[in-house]
């Protein structure tokens, strides 16, 4: 989960920061976050590079793509939108939380995959070339969109669709965010979408962030710690939400 979860909202309420300015402020932040993070899962070897690079094929041109169209986007509408993607963030963690199994679809697959990390942890998994393409595209867009990192789309298509083990997808995911961020964050600063004052110490933040965040997933995390970030997250989405129907 990137901080851009939280600081979306805080940008949006607290500041009353634009969705143009919004989301490139917040992108910087997830670019920081996935320098960080990526290097980690590098080194500790759970990131499919292979997967990463053919998601960032089709990412990286969507991604600009996404920088332009948040500038035609008016406020109510983003608010909504991320909204609805902080709803399906939540629905997805409680899921979790219950040890239900997301339903599985059948998709022409390669051949399995094996991949060891550096703890001797085996993983077995396969994945789709085209679907890969597909993630690509809604990954490199809706993270420039919304300033966000797009390891929920990942989610949605290797772990939903595929069952991909989390782990691998968690770590390949950051990896494709180094690749494709840079762009999108070049993209919104000729669109003049950052405030680098307000940038670049979040993005410190981010950081950090980013090597804290592949040392606590390599534990079994507190479900009860879990349910509460996922009700704050709910809570942001109700505030989004709640500034447009009742207008404060």
């Amino acid at each position: 989960m990137s901080g851009a979860f939280v600081t979306i909202p805080v940008l949006r309420l607290a500041f009353g920061f634009p969705p143009p300015l919004t989301a490139g402020v917040s992108l910087v932040i997830a670019f920081a976050n996935s320098v960080s993070g990526s290097l980690t899962y590098i080194r500790d070897r759970r990131a499919d590079i292979k997967l990463a690079l053919i998601v960032a094929s089709t990412g990286i041109p969507s991604s600009i793509l996404g920088a332009l169209v948040v500038r035609h986007v008016s406020a109510r509408y983003f608010d909504f939108l991320y909204a609805g993607i902080l709803v399906l963030f939540f629905a997805d963690v409680v899921r979790r939380t219950k040890g239900e199994s997301p339903p599985r679809i059948a998709l022409p697959v390669e051949d399995e995959r094996v991949l060891e990390d550096r703890q001797g942890h085996v993983f077995r998994y396969r994945w789709s070339v085209p679907i890969a393409l597909l993630c690509g595209v809604g990954l490199g867009f809706i993270s420039s969109f919304f300033g966000i990192g797009g390891g929920i789309i990942f989610v949605i298509f290797f772990i939903s669709l595929l069952g991909m083990p989390p782990h691998v997808v968690t770590a390949t995911s950051m990896v494709a965010m180094l690749l494709t961020t840079p762009v999108g964050v070049a993209a919104h600063w000729l669109e003049g979408n950052i405030d680098w004052p307000y940038a670049l110490p979040l993005a410190a933040g981010g950081l950090v962030g980013g090597q804290l965040g592949p040392r606590i997933a390599r534990r079994i995390s507190s479900s009860r710690l879990t349910l509460i970030i996922a009700y704050s997250v709910l809570l942001a989405a109700a505030a989004l939400v709640g500034r447009h129907l009742f207008a404060f």
